[in-house]
């Protein structure tokens, strides 16, 4: 049940403007004097910031960066700001940012966030180029943005340095070809191929993709179970989190379907932590060192 205008006491009305005032207090506590203040509507974009040194003071969808995203852990003060195409624009407005980051996908809003600050829309996935290529690249046009070149320059070096130290580490393993997923029910499963950043790391790294079947515009397949034989059959499966993980790994362990394909029966799949599949850099690299740990470590 929901309650009209009619229903709003004074006492309710005081209630939520102190919750206003505590969200943009909170936020502007989050910012050092010399930190540009910033609001993200992209977890991939705020991941970025954080990189360079800089914590945004609010984000969209904030409930979840844990389930998705998990490292860095998001600090407590960073402001909510609600879901990323559903923005609450009064909270936003509260927090004075001096820069908003948006992709194309909440290019809906633009006016009206325009009212509120300037925009950076950073353009990570598009038909033509790669993500990683697009995310190296919004590393460094967010860095001048915001006075960080040099932790921009420097925090990139870092990551070649650690595609180039896994791709070492993958070679002398030899562990075969890999087939990507994300489980979306116990009998469906998207699979992650040509164009997604997924495929950018292990082109990085030096592993090869066992899924025969061209992926689409974001980079995945959507397909049952069943059509995961038909990878390479020395694949190892390795499912990426999250998912419902707690309804569906039950069930997946009592699949005869499951079960009987050649790399679950042979006993070649991994379970990897979340990794935002649709993030930059920051993603890119947690990817790359979590699926080396596992690859290099695997019983095959």
């Amino acid at each position: 049940m929901t309650s009209g205008p009619g229903f709003l006491s004074r006492r309710s009305l005081l209630a939520g403007a102190a919750a206003f005032v505590a969200a943009a207090t909170a936020g502007r506590q989050t910012a050092a004097a010399d930190e540009p203040r910033i609001v993200s509507l992209d977890y991939g974009l705020a991941n970025t910031a954080m990189a360079l040194g800089v914590t945004p003071v609010g984000i969209a969808a904030a409930d979840g960066w844990d389930r998705f995203v998990q490292e860095p852990p998001l600090p407590d003060s960073v402001v909510d700001l609600g879901m990323d195409r559903l923005i609450n624009m009064e909270r936003l407005a509260a927090l004075e940012p001096d820069l908003i980051l948006a992709t194309p996908y909440t290019q809906a809003l633009r006016s009206r966030l325009s009212e509120i600050a300037p925009v950076l829309s950073l353009t990570l996935y598009a038909p033509d180029g790669e993500p990683l290529d697009r995310s190296y690249a919004a590393t460094r046009e967010l860095g001048e943005r915001i006075d960080r070149v040099d932790a921009a320059r420097a925090y990139l070096a870092e990551a070649d340095a650690t595609f180039a130290a896994c791709r070492e580490r993958i070679a002398a393993a030899a562990p075969g070809p890999v087939v990507l997923v994300h489980m979306i029910d116990p009998r469906h499963a998207r699979v992650y191929g040509a164009h997604a950043l997924f495929q950018n790391v292990l082109d990085r790294i030096g592993l090869e993709n066992g899924w025969p079947h061209p992926t689409n515009y974001w980079g995945f397949q959507t397909v049952g179970v069943e059509k995961l034989a038909e990878a390479d059959p020395e694949s190892t499966i390795v499912v990426v989190r999250p998912f419902y993980e707690d309804e569906i790994e039950p069930i997946l362990a009592r699949s005869q379907l499951w079960n009987r394909l050649p790399a679950i029966a042979a006993g070649r799949t991994i379970t990897l932590p979340a990794v935002l599949a649709y993030g930059a850099v920051p993603s890119a690299v947690r990817f790359a060192e979590l699926i080396t740990d596992a690859m290099t470590t695997v019983n095959r």
